[in-house]
Parts: C-alpha cells; sequence; structure tokens
C-alpha cells in the first residue's frame, strides 16, 4: 500500500470513529490488535502537532526563535507519547481490578483511537494559536473511550460504569501530571515561559 493510499484509508477511518463510534468499535470487536494503530494512527498524528506548533510559532511571531519553536514541537510530541505510554498499563491494571480481561492489545487500540480528537484539536490550535475554544472538541474522546471500553473490554455490566469513570479521571490525572513535568521540563531551556 502506498503513502497516498494508506493517509486516504486512514481519514476514512478516523471519519467513521468520529462519526459513527459505535458502529466502528463494533467492526473492531472481532479483531486481534493491529500495530497499525500506533505506528498508523497515533505516531502521525503526534507529529502533525508537534508539525502545527512548530508552524505556529514560526507563523505567529516576527522575530522567530527556532528554537524555541522546535522544543515546544517537541514537548507536544513528548508530553502525548508519554501520556499514552502511562496510560496503557494503568487502564490495564484497573481494567483486572474491575473483572474485566486485561488485554494490553486491546487497551492500547482503544486508548489510541481515543487519542484522536485531543490531537486533531491539538493540531488546529497549535496552528493557530487564537482558536484555543476548538480544544473543547478534544473532549469528544472521553465519549469515544466509554463506547470503546463498554463494547471491547470484557468488563462485568455491574462494573462498566465505575470503571469507565475511574479509567476517564485517570486518564485526565495522567494528562496533567504529565503536561506539567514536560512544561517544567521546557522551562529549564526557555525560563521566559512554554
Amino acid at each position: 500500500m502506498d503513502i497516498k493510499q494508506r493517509y486516504v484509508s486512514l481519514f476514512h477511518e478516523l471519519k467513521q470513529l468520529i462519526l459513527e463510534p459505535k458502529k466502528f468499535w463494533t467492526g473492531k470487536q472481532g479483531l486481534e490488535y493491529q500495530d497499525q494503530v500506533v505506528s498508523g494512527v497515533f505516531f502521525p498524528l503526534i507529529l502533525a502537532v508537534g508539525l502545527a506548533v512548530f508552524v505556529g510559532e514560526v507563523i505567529r511571531d516576527f522575530e522567530v526563535l527556532w528554537s524555541y519553536a522546535f522544543f515546544r514541537a517537541i514537548r507536544e510530541i513528548i508530553s502525548y507519547s508519554l501520556q499514552f505510554i502511562i496510560a496503557v498499563p494503568v487502564l490495564s491494571a484497573l481494567l483486572k481490578n474491575f473483572g474485566g480481561t486485561s488485554n494490553r492489545k486491546t487497551v492500547c487500540l482503544v486508548l489510541g483511537y481515543t487519542f484522536v480528537p485531543f490531537l486533531l484539536a491539538s493540531s488546529i490550535t497549535g496552528l493557530f494559536p487564537a482558536l484555543y475554544i476548538v480544544s473543547i472538541a478534544g473532549l469528544y474522546g472521553f465519549y469515544l473511550f466509554a463506547i470503546g471500553a463498554l463494547i471491547l473490554f470484557e468488563i462485568p455490566v455491574e462494573n462498566q460504569s465505575r470503571y469507565v469513570i475511574l479509567a476517564i479521571l485517570l486518564i485526565i490525572l495522567i494528562f496533567g501530571l504529565v503536561n506539567i513535568v514536560c512544561w517544567k521540563l521546557f522551562q529549564t531551556f526557555f525560563p521566559y515561559g512554554a
């Protein structure tokens, strides 16, 4: 499959994810984890966020500080990568505690697609910081996570709502902690702000 076909199929897959999440997750139900989720969906979108932040910094200021723009882009890439890397084992352990079968591959699949709205919103706000209100659209990812968890995770019915709520709270906590750590590290390079 060439690059153009890959990204056209990715576009159609993400379109179905956003517009028809129940149908999308039901279609993923019988499939085993695919490496394409991380390498074909998650990382290209993270790189798009980094590129958007870099370009946004370059076009926003008349006096471009190239190293600042570069490190802001790197901070976004590292931040999202760490969030994913930390959230997968945490949500897998939580899944086991709530009576589900702890399958890291399925958690990775659901979490990889859950980040799509956040990454798309971050790309837009990175490129055009004045459109920060678009960040609210990223919250749709929590809905995608809830639907995906209910369909793909084998959680007993009585524990499903508690798992979803606690998992979303943990995702928010991980997001906050990782962003604070990345922001503090970024401040060591640029003490005048991130």
